[in-house]
């Protein structure tokens, strides 16, 4: 029997698997659609933290780049090398120094100590002919931000060289 019946049967068959096979596709292709968005997200989210971690940097150089530390910032000054400095992804609002403003995107104010290091110290002498030297002592500053997410964590260190005056 080979009749329209028959074929018409068939055709049922291959059409339905056919239709079976677009919506696995379909599916497929949405979960990769929202795998990428997260993925764009969190990358956003980073460079947020990113940013964040920047004006930190830049503020505790801004601080460092004045004649004297306000007092603010003094407390939160460490000398480089001692065990009981918090570490990069231990820094708090208790023992280091909140960045001053609020950044947008943000779920936390970025954090920044600075540490001074000793040992490291020296003289730099001037160009200009009877100037005289000037006593250069390096700071590293660390600052921790993170992003909309709080689970978003980015850490910057820099190394600052400051005039004693």
């Amino acid at each position: 029997r080979t009749g329209p019946r028959h074929s018409a049967g068939a055709t049922l068959i291959v059409g339905m698997i056919l239709l079976l096979l677009l919506t696995a596709i379909s599916l497929t292709s949405l979960k990769a659609i929202k795998t990428d968005e997260r993925l764009a997200g969190n990358l956003q989210d980073r460079h947020v933290a990113f940013q964040a971690a920047e004006a930190a940097l830049r503020e505790a150089e801004a601080y460092l780049d004045r004649p004297s530390l306000p007092p603010a910032v003094q407390n939160k000054v460490y000398e480089y090398g001692d065990p009981g400095n918090p570490g990069p992804l231990e820094l708090t609002s208790a023992n280091a120094k909140e960045y001053d403003d609020a950044l947008e995107g943000t779920s936390a104010r970025p954090l920044y100590i600075i540490e001074r290091m000793n040992g490291a110290e020296g003289r730099e002498q001037s160009a200009r002919l009877g100037d005289p030297p000037r006593w250069i002592v390096p700071y590293r500053t660390t600052a921790l931000a993170v992003g909309g997410s709080p689970n978003t964590r980015v850490v910057l260190q820099t190394t600052f060289r400051r005039n004693e005056r």
